[in-house]
Parts: structure tokens; sequence; C-alpha cells
């Protein structure tokens, strides 16, 4: 016998019986789900690895906080390696008529060591190998649009004019800027002086670019890493751009938690479907063991057969997700400029690991269960083997555990998933053995059809535990990815208030106040609130050196690492809140701090903080913490002093204030007038945030395809599950003179009861879920929409009933004689 023409003839004839259809069907989605994300991801790292030069415009680069020491550039000059330099930082860009916030950067004769500028001139892109000259200065098309700008034209920067030359149509180390809200100019390092921009507490990054031979390069990285003080880092294509790796990592996380939800339902769907496979085949199996087949032989046949299915459903899922990922790549195609390249065979291994995965950890446990049949049940059906429903559901779900884990890519998401597969298992399997064993002890119906119905759910408790479990975790996905993402995306909009500051001001010098002031009282606008800021870095916590590298938490690391702005004050406005100690005095010297930032880095009350302002240490003990709203767009800083710490420090001001659309003109209008300040439109920042979130939002959509069609195969397993003993049952009641309506009452009972129980169950669940998601994910408040409650009582149940509508009119065209036969 050859058992491979064997494994392909039962292959094709089970594919028409239902439930190797249902778990093909499972696998193509949960493959093409997964491999269309790691597709789309794969041709993004890719796209930062053979583009690093261009993202780095350099082979090494310092960034730095202060200007470069000139013991650097003298080691650099000394080594032979080639040397440029830039300085990047916000400013406001004025024409006779109007203003505009831009991103400066200020680069020397030498930039870019690597890569090109591209310009455009006459419709078409020139590179060039330089900079701008002197007084010269290019800006992208977004600043021709706003400023209605022509080449030639004069633009303004602080003090200085420049003459406005082609449109800046690439600049290499800005390539892939996903935060690349607002318009960009670049001009010579020697007018920066002229402009005048630069002030106390001015946010400026200074960049080292280095490039030389392979060697030259490796030696002068490793002389500098052990002389790298605060604020400087080495950057590498990610560290470069961090934006990149972190909003990519956002949207790559929430694709792959949408096509895990794919998988959840998957293997709710193979699961059921396996169990009914493996109940149709007892019969086969007797008869081959009649036959002389051995039990390694009949379990071999069946493999052969899964294998056969795997390869079948592993090709189409792959090829699915190939196609998909191009649309995915076309929906975020705004996030990035560079073109991404081809991607990588991994993540078809990957998605066919997947399968692998679900079809036999969900599939060979229940198989195994054929081991025990006897040749005896070809004369009693009574020989059937012991089921081993506990031992396949826990192999199954340990499969997808280590699926989850795996594919999740961060250790809080996959915590989270597995916790909300874990409790929703837990509270489904809990429920249903409630609802199997009260359901007798309740007043039946007096219709015969209704109370038959329900002793079903009864009779049949495995299966019934069975379906209501599956159908839980199947709703839960499809109702997390549905009403509670759009009541967290609803929490984000909600969370910024309608009359929120939407301008920031900085760089405001102490003697400017008074003038700024006179400027709002002249627009008939609110006088705004001055903070004080100080720029300084975490010296020593309770008497020990802060070092970075010994906090576990990577936000805990990059706040040791930064440079703080301090500021100094004693009333507390209604968007702080006191949550510990006393408030601040005028007269003794202390901190109080975010009680966030505390948390992170292990500050308790009594410690003694110093921090280094300009080489002198301030030291002082943490006297309060406190809760501060961040979603009021005000002024607010992590750590505040008293003013007989701080007070006498140099120190630049900023403000926040709310600017009505008909004053629009206002910020223009102050910028000209105090032209080293910097006037942001949040209101811009936050429409592009917007714009990024839909993108993302849209290629989620994308995955949640999947979602739903692997829901519509989940609802369909859990009919399909029953469905023998439902057309036995049908046969028996109509052989006894029941009705067709007798019939349908009485699977519409079961389906309704134990659809309604897995619809709330799933509600509860993805309410819990959601609540934890936004507040250890997205750190939003939790909203509970407790009406998801009763909708999901009541679609659970419908959704039942009609998923069963086509097998239920199948059962009821079937003669008795026939089914009993």
């Amino acid at each position: 016998m050859n058992g491979w023409g064997l494994a392909w003839r039962w292959l094709k004839r089970d594919l028409t019986a239902g439930e190797l259809t249902v778990m093909a069907i499972a696998l193509v989605v949960a493959i093409a789900a997964m491999s269309s994300v790691g597709f789309f991801t794969d041709r993004v790292g890719r796209a930062l690895q053979s583009e690093a030069d261009q993202l780095l415009a350099a082979d090494l680069v310092l960034n730095a906080d202060q200007p470069i020491a000139a013991d650097f550039l003298a080691e650099a000059d000394r080594r032979g390696l080639m040397r440029g330099a830039t300085a990047t930082f916000p400013s406001m860009a004025q024409t006779a008529d109007n203003a505009q916030l831009v991103t400066v950067k200020a680069v020397s004769t030498s930039y870019p060591l690597r890569g090109d500028i591209r310009l455009l001139q006459n419709g078409s892109e020139i590179k060039v190998s330089g900079g701008p000259a002197p007084g010269t200065i290019w800006a992208d098309q977004r600043l021709f649009s706003s400023l209605g700008l022509k080449p030639g034209d004069t633009l303004k920067l602080g003090d200085k004019a420049f003459t406005l030359g082609p449109i800046l149509a690439r600049e290499p180390d800005g390539a892939m800027d996903l935060y690349n809200f607002i318009p960009r100019a670049m001009f010579n390092d020697a007018d920066l002086p002229a402009t005048g921009l630069i002030q106390p507490g001015s946010r400026v990054r200074y960049r080292m670019l280095l490039a030389g031979e392979r060697d030259q390069v490796t030696a002068m990285r490793e002389w500098l890493k052990p002389r790298l003080q605060r604020g400087q880092r080495l950057e590498d294509v990610r560290e470069a751009r961090p934006e990149i790796n972190t909003s990519l990592n956002r949207a790559e996380r929430f694709l792959r938690l949408s096509a895990l939800i794919s998988v959840f339902m998957a293997a709710a769907a193979i699961a059921l479907a396996a169990r009914r496979y493996v109940e149709r085949h007892l019969d086969a199996v007797a008869l081959l063991r009649t036959m002389g087949l051995t039990q390694s032989h009949i379990i071999g046949l069946f493999l052969r057969q899964y294998s056969l299915m795997a390869v079948l459903s592993i090709s189409t899922g792959i090829a699915l997700g190939w196609l998909t990922q191009f649309g995915l790549a076309h929906l975020l195609a705004g996030m990035f400029e560079t073109t991404l390249p081809p991607a990588g065979p991994l993540p078809a291994l990957s998605g066919a690991a997947v399968g692998l995965v679900l079809l036999f950890g969900f599939c060979l446990p229940p198989l195994l269960r054929l081991k025990g049949v006897s040749p005896l049940r070809v004369l009693r059906r009574d020989a059937t083997p012991a089921g081993n429903a506990p031992l396949a559901f826990g192999l199954g779900l340990a499969a997808l555990a280590g699926l989850i884990y795996w594919q999740a890519g961060d250790t809080t998401l996959a915590g989270l998933a597995l916790a909300g597969l874990a409790g929703t298992v837990a509270l489904a399997t809990l429920a249903a053995w409630c609802l199997v064993w009260i359901t007798p002890k309740l007043p039946l119906p007096g219709q015969l059809g209704w109370r038959f119905g329900l002793a079903n759910v009864a009779r049949r408790r495995g299966l019934s535990v069975a379906q209501i479990v599956s159908l839980s975790l199947g709703l839960m996905a499809l109702m997390l990815l549905t009403v509670v993402r759009n009541d967290l995306l609803s929490a984000w909009d909600k969370s910024v208030p309608v009359d929120a500051p939407n301008r920031f001001a900085i760089n405001i010098q102490p003697e400017q106040r008074a003038g700024i002031l006179a400027e709002f009282k002249r627009a008939g606008l609110p006088e705004p609130v001055f903070g004080p800021m100080i720029r300084a870095r975490l010296h020593s916590i309770a008497g020990k050196p802060v070092v970075a590298d010994k906090y576990p938490d990577e936000r805990a690391r990059r706040l040791a690492e930064r440079e703080f702005n301090l500021s100094w004050g004693g009333s507390l406005r209604n968007d702080n809140r006191l949550v510990a100690g006393v408030p601040l005095s005028d007269n003794t010297p202390a901190w109080s701090l975010e009680e966030g930032l505390a948390q992170r880095l292990g500050i308790k009350l009594g410690d003694e903080l110093a921090f280094t302002i300009d080489g002198q240490v301030f030291k002082a003990p943490v006297t309060s913490l406190r809760r501060v709203d961040w979603d009021s767009f005000r002024v607010n800083f992590f750590v505040v002093g008293n003013r007989a710490l701080l007070e006498s420090q140099p120190a630049s001001f900023v403000s926040s204030f709310y600017l009505p659309d008909a004053q629009r003109t206002f910020s223009t209008q102050l910028s000209r007038q105090f032209p080293n300040i910097t006037v942001i439109d949040v209101s811009v920042i936050l429409r592009e945030v917007r714009g990024v979130l839909d993108r993302v939002l849209s290629a989620v959509e994308v995955v949640f395809a999947f979602s739903l069609a692997a829901g519509v195969v989940v609802l369909y397993a859990a009919t399909l599950a029953t469905h023998d003993e439902r057309k036995r049952e049908a046969a028996i009641l109509r052989t006894l003179g029941a009705s067709g309506k007798t019939v349908r009452q009485a699977a519409s009972a079961e389906l309704l009861l134990v659809g309604g129980l897995a619809g709330l169950l799933a509600a509860a669940a993805a309410l819990g879920i959601g609540a934890g998601a936004s507040q250890q994910l997205f750190e939003l408040p939790a909203r509970i929409s407790w009406w998801l409650l009763p909708f999901g009582l009541i679609s659970g149940a419908l959704a039942a009933r009609l998923a069963a509508a086509p097998l239920l009119a199948r059962v009821l065209k079937t003669p008795p004689l026939r089914a009993l036969r």
C-alpha cells in the first residue's frame, strides 16, 4: 500500500467533508496575516541597513548637546579622517509678510561626507556634493509652499537675511524622518553666529561627521568610546534616527498584535475541527485495524495527510501574505521617503513555522487518540477510546503561548497577550462548566424543541465547554479589534482639552518678558505664564553617582542620560497635584519631582539629588512628588526647585498659550518683533501625528480583514463540531413525529445559549484587556464601555445562530433514514 498515495486520496475526500477545509482555511489566514507583517517589517529593516551611509551622511557620527570639543576635532584630523559638522535646531523663518517654524541645519562646507544632496531645478532633481554657500539658504518644498516663496527671495533667520536658493529635494541624513512634521532649511555654518539664534537654553544638536577607511573609522570609534561625556553618543543607523526605530517598532507591534488575533481565532477553529475530524475517523481506523494495519502505520497515514495539507496551506498563505505586504507598504508609504527594497526569505520561513506549530500543536494531540481504537469497534460501537481533551487543549494552548511570545517582539505586549489569553480561557472554562452544571436544574420551557435544545447543553458537556471557550476567544479578539480599539482612540482624542494651549514659545530671554506681555495685551489675548528653564544634568541620587547603564529599564536609562530642563516655583497649578510630601517653600532648598520620574529612577522622598549646572553642582533633598497632567499642554517640568536654590542661575523662559484661528498672524508678528524666540504651532504637530496614526490604523485594517475571515471560520467550526450529533438527533426527532419547527427550536435554543454566554465572556475579557492596554501600553485612562456586555451577549447569540443556519438547513433536508444509516 502506497502511504502517500492513500493519504492524498483521503485528503481530497476529507476536504469535501468540511473539517480539513476549516483547518486549511484557518491555517491560510493565520499564515497570511503573520507573513504579510513579516514581509513588510523585513523590507523596512533592509532599507535601514542598505542605506545606512545615506541616513548618517558619514561613516561615523558623534552626536552631542554641546559644541564638539577641540581635542576630538584635532584627533580626527591627526588620524587623517574626513570631517564635517552640522548643528540642528528649530527656529522661525520670516518673510516680509509671514513666518513659519522650521527645522534649521547649519552645515560645514564639507557636508555631506557620504551620499549627496539633491536640489529641484526646472522640475528635475540634480545632485550636488556640497552644502549652500555663505549667505544662501536652501529650503524644502513645504517651506516654499507655506510662505509662497520662489528662488531668489529673501528669507530671514534671526538677525540674518538669506537669499533663497533652489528647492531642497533631499538631504542624506534627512531621509526616512518619520517625525519630519515641519519644513526644513539648510545654510552654511559660517553664517550661524550672524543669526544670533544660539542663546542660553537653546536646544541644539551638534554632530561631528567622520569618514575614511574602515580601519581608520573603527580605530577612531574605539578612541572616542572611553572619552564620551554626558550628552554625547556615537550613532549607528538606528541610533541616528531613534524616532525611526521607535515609530516603526510601534507600527510593527500594532500589526503583529492584529495578526496574532488572527492566530488566536485560527487556533480555536483548528482545535474544534480537529476534534470532529478524529471523531469521524474512529470507525475507519477500527476497520483498518481489522485489516492488519498497526497503530504506527495508521498514525503515519494521518501524519502524511496533515503534512500534505500543511504544504498546500503554507504555500497559499505565504503567497497571500506576500501580496498583502504590498498593500501595507502602500498605506504606510508616507511614513518614510526611501523606496523599500524587496523582502528576504525569512518571513516566509517564519510564516511556515507558524503554520506548523498551529497545525501540529492543535491537531497532533487529538490524533493520538486514534492509537487506542480497538478492532472490536467494528462490532461494538461502545468500544471507543477515552478522550484526551484536557491534554490536547493544554498542549495546544502551550503552542499558542509560545507563538505569542515569539511573534509579539516585546515583553510587555507578550505578557499582556498571554495574560489575556490565559484569563479568557480560564474564565470561559469556569463559566461553561457552571452552565453545564446549572442547566439541568433550571425550569425548562414548555415547548418540546426549546426544552430539548437546552438539555443538549448539559448532555454534550465536553463539547459545550469546548464550543464556549473557542467562541469566547474568537469573539474576544474581534471585539478588541473593533469596539475596544475605537475606545482607545477616543480616549486619546479626548485626552487633549478643547481649549488646550496650541502654541509654545521657547528661548524667551528674561528681559523680553515685559515686551511680550505688552504684545499680548495689545492683541487682546490673555497674559501668558512664563516658566523659567535651566539646562542641567542629573549628577547623583542619595549620594551615589548616576550611571545610566545600571538601570534595566530602557526609559529609565534614557532619563538618567538626558539633559533635564529644571524650573523653580512654589505654588501648584491645577494640572499638578501633590501626591506625597509637602509643597516647596521659598527659603529652604528642595526639589519637587514628577512621580513617574521618581518611580523609574528609584528616587524616594528625602533622597538628596544633585544636578550639574554649567559645571556647578546643586544639591537638595526631595520634599514632594507631583502627578502631572501632561495632556493639559501647559508648560510642565519633571523637576522643579525652589527660588532659593535656582533663581540666581541664568535661565531662558518658556510659555504656552491658546491662539484662536482668527488671530493666527499674531505668532508671526511676535516672532518678527522677537527674532530669537521660537513659536511652535502644536496644532500642526498634532495633525501630523494623527496622520501617522491614521496610516498605521489603515494598515491594521488590512490585517483586520484576516481576523474577520478567521472569525467566520471559528463560527463555522463551532457549529460544524456538533453537526453529526445534531443530524442524528434531528433524524430521531423527525422519526418520532417532530416537525421541522421543533428541530429548529432545539438547535436554536442550544446555539443561542452557548453563543450568548460566549459573547458575554468575550465582552468581559475584551474590556479587561483593553483597560490593561490603555494603562500599560498607551498610558491613557482606562475607559470601560459597559454597554459592550449586553452587546456581546446579543451579538454572540445571533452570530452562533446565523453561522449554523446553512448546516441546519442541510440537516433538515437530509432524510431521517439516510441520517440514521
